[in-house]
């Protein structure tokens, strides 16, 4: 029997909505599952890069430290660090998806998996180790897009306004919060094709014979991209600001 429900409208709905999320069985044991494998998945991922980043770049994050004035270094130091690492989310990536596309399956296919992390450990003894990095392309050029971008801001920010909170009485906590937050979404904008050619071609309404518009392609999906940014750009904007 299929059920259909309508978005809460009201401060009221909304209430009864989340009473009804969090009584639903199984509800915070999933919650728990995901968060872990979240935290870890995100957590060590970050923490390598940012790792791999001090010991290629050096130096320290302390606030009297003015960053080298080279503005070929971050850069340089940037591909060195994140050329390397930016494939470590690939696997869990691959793996959180298998478990929730899994449940889609008719019965006799599914691999009934009970957990993303389940489907991480299972899918190199089942499916191969090849597959946990299948179709990883556009999600490692996503990672290296965004942390380069992000570092390298970062460091172009804090020369800039160095002086900010050295001689006056600005809090560095504060200029910090700034700089991390505008890196941030600077990033994500450099990022996102990246992150969307993937999107676009795994997730897109498949055609007859299971192909879709760039023929399964992302090499062509990123071209149309490519040539039609001004239209993804807005749709970007549009759905950040639209809720």
């Amino acid at each position: 029997m299929n059920h259909f429900y309508e978005w809460p409208k009201t401060r009221q709905e909304y209430n009864i909505f989340f009473k009804e999320v969090f009584r639903l069985p199984d509800f915070w044991k999933d919650f728990a599952k995901k968060t872990c494998f979240n935290l870890v998945a995100a957590g060590g991922d970050t923490a390598v890069k940012l790792a791999a980043w001090q010991y290629v770049f050096g130096g320290t994050w302390s606030p009297q430290e003015f960053a080298d004035s080279n503005s070929y270094k971050p850069l340089i130091c940037g591909v060195l660090a994140f050329g390397p690492t930016s494939w470590l989310t690939v696997p869990f990536e691959n793996a959180r998806r298998a478990y929730y596309a899994d449940k889609t399956w008719p019965l006799e296919l599914r691999r009934n998996y009970t957990s993303a992390t389940q489907a991480l450990f299972r899918i190199p003894f089942e499916e191969g180790p090849s597959y946990l990095f299948k179709g990883g392309f556009p999600l490692i050029t996503n990672q290296f897009l965004f942390w380069t971008t992000y570092v390298n801001f970062y460091i172009f920010l804090k020369n800039k306004f160095f002086l900010f909170w050295v001689y006056n009485d600005i809090s560095y906590e504060l200029c910090k919060f700034i700089f991390m937050s505008s890196s941030f979404a600077i990033a994500s904008i450099v990022s996102y094709p990246a992150y969307m050619t993937r999107e676009m071609v795994d997730l897109w309404p498949k055609e007859r014979g299971g192909f879709c518009t760039w023929n399964n392609s992302y090499r062509q999906c990123f071209k149309w991209m490519v040539e039609n940014m001004e239209l993804q750009y807005y749709n970007y904007l549009r759905g950040m600001f639209a809720w």
